[in-house]
């Protein structure tokens, strides 16, 4: 699929998020996917699901959705249930993954998939969960700047750290990227439209080393970092760039990376480390 026709098939599933929000009226953060589900008939269930993170369900006319708590995690099962809420309102979604007598399919919810289906239904659970109306709205009312501020909009809408990151790299007026890495080695990243205008950049690309002694690199290297959940905040300011960049683990021991903008001039350095809560 070429990169346009991927870029349309996302906006789309975030249009059908937009409507559906406006339909049932969900004027205030955070929203209820579950509340959502019940106003469509609906059953919701947690289960302990091995080797993927929900599930919809056909039965003739009637849909149910199992979700993963094996993780406790609020984030991670909000966005579970409104990925599979996606597979249920994306025009041809129903029809293509129940074809041929299936009753069940098994979804990997969390920007991990690089199936189309998977990847439309994840858009749709992050424009469902942060409406670009009320999640623009709260990010700029919200005074706290750079991590902090991903933080305080993360528990406002119920979402993991990285979903409001990635959310809120979308429609920053400042130059933000997101940045997934596994081990020492980038997996994927966005970034806002600011970035573009920046000269002399150097880009990332999917599957290069992260830079050696970077906070990311460093923070990556010690395996206890992720199981425990640290955090890490790192500040560093060349004569193009300043980095910001905070730890976090997600459930599947991914470390990620937040925040990049521009500075003038300058030499700063600030740590710190804390325990972590999660993910979507």
């Amino acid at each position: 699929m070429s990169r346009r026709r991927e870029d349309l098939n996302l906006q789309e599933a975030a249009h059908c998020a937009d409507e559906v929000v406006t339909r049932f009226g969900l004027a205030t953060l955070p929203i209820d996917p579950h509340s959502l589900a019940e106003a469509n008939d609906i059953a919701v269930v947690p289960a302990a699901l091995e080797g993927c993170s929900g599930c919809l369900m056909k039965q003739g006319d009637t849909f149910g959705i199992l979700y993963s708590d094996t993780l406790k995690n609020d984030g991670f099962e909000r966005f579970t249930v409104s990925h599979e809420l996606g597979h249920f309102f994306l025009p041809g979604h129903p029809e293509f993954l129940f074809s041929d007598g299936a009753t069940t399919h098994q979804s990997s919810s969390g920007f991990v998939s690089k199936d189309p289906h998977e990847r439309q239904a994840d858009h749709f659970a992050a424009s469902l969960l942060m409406p670009e109306r009320l999640f623009v709205a709260a990010a700029r009312a919200e005074r706290a700047h750079s991590f902090e501020k991903i933080d305080k909009l993360a528990k406002l809408c119920r979402t993991s750290i990285t979903a409001a990151a990635l959310r809120y790299a979308k429609f920053a007026d400042d130059p933000v990227v997101v940045i997934m890495s596994r081990g020492q080695t980038v997996e994927w990243w966005e970034m806002s439209a600011p970035v573009f205008d920046l000269p002399n950049l150097t880009w990332i690309n999917r599957g290069s080393s992260l830079p050696r002694g970077s906070a990311t690199a460093l923070f990556n290297r010690t395996a206890a970092n992720i199981a425990a959940g640290n955090r890490e905040e790192a500040t560093s300011i060349s004569l193009q760039l300043a980095r910001r960049r905070a730890r976090r683990r997600d459930e599947r021991g991914r470390g990620r990376a937040w925040q990049l903008r521009p500075h003038a001039h300058g030499a700063l350095h600030r740590r710190s480390s804390r325990r972590g809560r999660g993910r979507r």
